[in-house]
Formats: C-alpha cells, structure tokens, sequence
C-alpha cells in the first residue's frame, strides 16, 4: 500500500460520524447478529462509549460476549506457544459447527519460517507461517479461505481492520453479506 492510498484511507476511517446506538443496533440486527437483552441494555445505558467509532466498539463488545459471532484478533500474544491454537479455536467458535479446527502446533523456527498443523474438519492440514516471535501471521486466515474454497464452502473468513483496532475484527459470512455489512455501517468487510 502506498503512502497517499494510506493515507486517504486513515483520512476516511477518522471521518466516519458517531451514529446512535439504537440505530446500530437494528442495523445489526438487520444483518443478523444477535444481543442478549442484557448486553442491549448495557448498550442503551451507555450509549456514549458506543456511538463513536460507530460499529466497531459495538462489535469489538460483542465479540468479547458473544465470540460465536465476531472475533477480535490480537496480533501480538503474550503466550506464543498457545497463540494459534487460540486463534484456531476463537475462528471454529464463528462457524457455528460448519467448520472444525483444531490444533495449532508449531514446528521450530527454520529461516524464518514455522510450519503450522492443524485439522480442518478433522483433516491434517499445514500452513508455513512467518516465524514473528510472539506475533501471529495472520496469512493463516488466507490460507483458510483457500482451504474452504477447495472444499466448496460458501462463507469465508472476513476481516474488517481499522485504524482505532489493535488488530482485526473477524467474522465467517458469505460475500454477498460482506456487500450489505459495508453498505449498512460504512466498515469494509474483506475476504481475508
């Protein structure tokens, strides 16, 4: 990415206005997310810590209480032998049973690289990550998307990244619906 494409895009996420949170609500709930009317309520009953960034810290709370739904990803773990499992783990949570995976086992750093293995739907699988330290290579999620397509899945891992996020909100949808989450809240919902 060149620095001018950089920087209209900070320019842009900067400018999003606030939007009100009933008004977020019912335009996830349009695109199908679900809030306990507990969490809801807590929404209401603090509506200044959600209006602005509009959607994300919505989302990024619901990913925290409801990670069958979204998931917010920390590109630096303070356990970096478990950091991939736990990633593996949070991305079958959003699939809702459709895809199993398991594992997360890295293989010593050889020139700078690490095979990661794993099971997709209960087939070994093995991707060659970065060797970044406590850092993850989040290529993992391209190369699932990859796997999903050879086995015909219709959703995909899609990612949304934003300045005001330390990494990157994920959710497991279709294309099609990463269209109308970008029309409705302004966030570009990418196939990772």
């Amino acid at each position: 990415m060149d620095l001018d494409h950089f920087a209209g895009l900070l320019s842009s996420q900067l400018r999003r206005p606030a939007v009100p949170v009933d008004q977020q609500l019912a335009t996830l709930k349009r695109l199908s997310f679900r809030f306990t009317p507990e969490l809801e309520a807590h929404f209401q009953s603090h509506p200044e810590s959600y209006e602005d960034p509009a959607y994300l810290s919505l989302l990024c709370r619901l990913a925290q209480d409801e990670p069958d739904q979204a998931l917010v990803t920390v590109p630096e773990s303070p356990s970096p032998d478990t950091m991939y499992q736990d990633l593996l783990q949070g991305l079958s949570a959003l699939t809702d049973g459709a895809v199993a995976l398991s594992g997360g086992e890295l293989s010593p750093a050889a020139d700078g690289r690490r095979t990661l293995t794993f099971t997709l739907n209960g087939e070994a699988c093995q991707y060659e990550a970065q060797d970044l330290g406590g850092w993850l290579d989040m290529g993992l999620l391209t190369h699932l998307n990859g796997l999903l397509a050879e086995r015909e899945e219709k959703k995909r891992f899609l990612t949304v990244e934003d300045i005001r996020l330390p990494g990157q909100l994920v959710f497991f949808r279709s294309a099609q619906w990463a269209g109308f989450f970008a029309a409705a809240t302004n966030l570009d919902a990418r196939e990772a």
